[in-house]
C-alpha cells in the first residue's frame, strides 16, 4: 500500500494582530495629541482621551467573549476610532462633545454596520459630520494657540492670516489634533516605517489637492498645509476598514479625497471640505474595490486598462479645471456669484433666501461690503469692519437692510479674555446696536452701554459698527500739521503690527509736548524702537506727516494712528 503524505503549504507569520496594529496606530497619534497639549493646554487632552476612553468603554459589551480584565479596552478600534474624532475637535468644544461623540462614533460609525471590519464609513467622521451638521457653532470655537483665555478667533481657511512656517509647525487656530503637520507626519513616519499603511492614498490625496488648487488658482501649499487636509491624508483616508485594497484602487481613491476636498473649499459654504470628502469616497471604496483590481500572475491586460481609464479620467477631470479656469471660461461661467464660505454663511445667516453676494466698492478702505441678492434684487449689505479691542482687534460683520439699518451682526474674531472682554459676544450686548442706521452713525459710540470691566472691549465692537455705518462716507483726511485749541493728556488708540497700541499725548500751550506708549506688543528689537523714534519726531515737528521707521511700517503708522486718536477730540 502506498503511503500518503500530507504536506502543508506555505504559510506567512505576522506577530500582528488587530490589536498590536490599533495600539501601534494610536501611538502613532500621541506626537499630534502632545502638539496638542502644547498649543492648546491642558483641555485640549481631556478632549482627546476622554473621547477615546468613552469610545472603548461603549465599545465593550459588542467585543467577543465580553469584557476581559486583561484588555480591558478591548482590541483597540474604538479607542482609535475615539482618539481620531477627539482630535478633529476645536479646543472650544463643550465639556460633554466628547461623550456625545463617542456614542456616534461606536454606535452609528462602527456597530450600526456590524462592528470592526463591517464599516463603510470612518467612524471618525461620521461622529464629526453629524456634529458640523447639529452643533456648528459648539464644533467650531476656535482658539488661539498658546493663548488658553481666548475666546474664538478664525482659521486660516476663514481668514486670518498665517505664514507657512506658522501652519507647519501648528501655531494657528484650528482643531486641536490637525493643527501641527510637523506632529503628523513624525506619525506618520512611524507608519510608513512599520508598514501600516502604503504611500499610494497619502501621496495621492496631497498630489491631487495640489493639482486641483493650482488649476483654480489657489496656493498650493497654503492648501495642503490648512485645515485638515494633512490629518485626512495621513490618518483618515488611509482607514484600513474603509480604504479600498487593491493598490490601483488605492491611489484612485486618494486622488479623489484630494479633488473632492479643494472643490468643496472652494465651491460650497463650508471651509473645510475634508469630512465630506473623505465620507463620499468612503462610500464608492466597494465599487472601487470591485472595478479596479490588481493582477496576479500575468493577468494583466483587462484590469491594468480599467486602472489606466480610472487614472486618466481623473486627470482630464483636473486638466480641464485647470484649462477652464486658465482661459477664463469657468470664471466667466460662476462670474460674480462665486461667494467665499464666510460671506455665504453670513448671507444665510442674516437675510432669508438670499442667492447671491456681489463685492461694492466702498471708498472706505477699512471696510469689506459685500451687496446682497435674492436671485436678482438687492436686499441688503454685509459690512466688515473693526475696532481695536483691548489685547486684540475686534473683527465685526454687521448686516444692513436696504435702507441701511442694522438687522443682524456677529462678533467674527477677536482675542479678547474669555471672562471679559469676550462677553461682547454675547445678544445681550450686541442687541443695543440693532435698528441703528447711516442716518446716525455717532449714535452708535455716544450711547453706547458697555460690558462693565470691558470698556475698551465694547467701545471696540461701537467703533466698529460705526465704521459699517460709514460705509458710504470717504474717510476723514487724517490732519497732518497739528492745530491744538486745548491742553491736556489725551488718551488714544491704533493698530500696530502685532496688535492694539495706546497712548497719552500731553499738550501744553497748544503743542504737543509728551507722548507716552501706555501698551504696546510691537517686537522689541524693530517696533518698540520705532515708537520712540516716531514719538520724537511727531513732537519735533508737531505734524504727523512724519516718515515711517523703514522695517517697522506698520509699527510706525500704528503709533501715527493711535496719536491722531488723541488729539483728534
Amino acid at each position: 500500500m502506498k503511503e500518503t503524505v500530507r504536506r502543508s503549504g506555505p504559510h506567512i507569520e505576522s506577530r500582528d494582530s488587530v490589536r498590536r496594529t490599533m495600539w501601534e496606530v494610536s501611538a502613532a497619534l500621541l506626537p499630534a495629541a502632545a502638539a496638542a497639549g502644547i498649543l492648546f493646554g491642558p483641555y485640549a487632552l481631556y478632549l482627546i482621551f476622554a473621547s477615546a476612553i468613552t469610545a472603548s468603554i461603549l465599545d465593550r459589551p459588542f467585543a467577543p467573549g465580553g469584557f476581559s480584565i486583561k484588555h480591558p479596552l478591548g482590541d483597540g478600534s474604538a479607542f482609535l476610532a475615539g482618539m481620531l474624532f477627539g482630535l478633529t475637535l476645536a479646543p472650544g468644544s463643550p465639556w460633554w462633545i466628547p461623550f456625545f461623540g463617542a456614542a456616534v462614533v461606536v454606535f452609528i460609525g462602527k456597530q450600526a454596520f456590524g462592528g470592526i471590519g463591517h464599516n463603510v464609513f470612518n467612524p471618525a467622521l461620521v461622529a464629526r459630520g453629524i456634529l458640523l451638521l447639529a452643533y456648528p457653532a459648539l464644533v467650531t470655537e476656535w482658539r488661539l494657540p498658546l493663548n488658553y483665555d481666548t475666546v474664538t478667533a478664525a482659521t486660516p481657511l476663514e481668514g486670518a492670516s498665517a505664514s507657512y512656517l506658522e501652519l507647519f509647525l501648528g501655531y494657528i487656530p484650528g482643531s486641536i489634533g490637525e493643527v501641527s503637520a510637523l506632529a503628523l507626519l513624525i506619525g506618520a513616519v512611524y507608519l510608513f516605517a512599520r508598514g501600516y499603511v502604503g504611500w499610494r492614498i497619502s501621496v495621492g490625496y496631497l498630489g491631487a489637492a495640489v493639482l486641483t488648487a493650482l488649476a483654480l488658482g489657489m496656493d498650493p501649499l497654503f492648501t495642503i498645509l490648512s485645515g485638515s487636509l494633512m490629518f485626512a491624508a495621513l490618518f483618515m483616508a488611509t482607514d484600513m476598514v474603509t480604504s479600498p485594497v487593491g493598490r490601483g484602487a488605492r491611489l484612485i481613491y486618494g486622488i479623489g479625497c484630494g479633488v473632492l476636498t479643494v472643490l468643496i473649499r472652494r465651491f460650497t459654504q463650508y471651509p473645510e471640505g475634508v469630512t465630506f470628502a473623505v465620507l463620499l469616497m468612503n462610500g464608492i471604496t466597494p465599487l472601487l474595490d470591485v472595478s479596479i483590481v490588481d493582477s496576479f500572475f500575468g493577468e494583466v491586460a483587462k484590469r491594468r486598462r480599467r486602472l489606466i481609464a480610472a487614472v486618466a479620467a481623473v486627470l482630464v477631470l483636473v486638466l480641464g479645471l485647470g484649462v477652464g479656469f486658465g482661459s477664463g471660461a469657468l470664471q466667466r461661467l460662476v462670474g460674480d456669484y462665486y461667494v467665499d464660505g464666510t460671506v455665504r454663511r453670513d448671507m444665510r445667516l442674516f437675510f432669508d433666501d438670499a442667492h447671491h453676494a456681489l463685492h461694492y466698492d466702498s471708498e472706505r478702505e477699512d471696510v469689506r461690503v459685500e451687496q446682497v441678492y435674492r436671485k436678482t434684487e438687492p436686499v441688503g449689505y454685509l459690512v466688515y469692519a473693526s475696532g481695536a479691542g483691548y489685547k486684540s482687534t475686534i473683527r465685526m460683520v454687521v448686516a444692513l437692510d436696504m435702507d441701511e439699518r442694522v438687522i443682524g451682526l456677529r462678533v467674527v474674531d477677536h482675542g479678547e479674555s474669555a471672562t471679559l472682554g469676550g462677553l461682547v459676544r454675547r445678544p445681550s450686548f450686541l442687541n443695543q446696536f440693532l435698528r441703528r442706521s447711516t442716518a446716525e452713525p455717532a449714535a452708535v459710540v455716544d450711547t453706547l452701554q458697555p460690558i462693565t470691566g470691558a470698556t475698551v472691549s465694547s467701545r471696540a465692537v461701537a467703533n466698529a459698527v460705526e465704521q459699517a455705518l460709514l460705509f458710504r462716507e470717504a474717510p476723514r483726511a487724517p490732519q497732518t500739521r497739528l492745530t491744538l485749541t486745548t491742553d491736556g493728556i489725551f488718551a488714544g488708540t491704533g493698530r500696530g503690527y502685532n496688535g492694539p497700541i495706546r497712548i497719552e499725548a500731553t499738550v501744553d500751550g497748544n503743542r504737543v509736548t509728551a507722548i507716552d506708549v501706555l501698551s504696546h506688543i510691537e517686537t522689541p528689537d524693530i517696533g518698540a524702537p520705532a515708537l520712540r523714534r516716531i514719538a520724537d519726531t511727531v513732537i519735533a515737528s508737531q505734524s504727523l506727516d512724519v516718515d515711517v521707521v523703514s522695517g517697522a511700517t506698520a509699527s510706525s503708522r500704528g503709533l501715527l494712528a493711535a496719536i491722531h486718536d488723541a488729539l483728534d477730540q
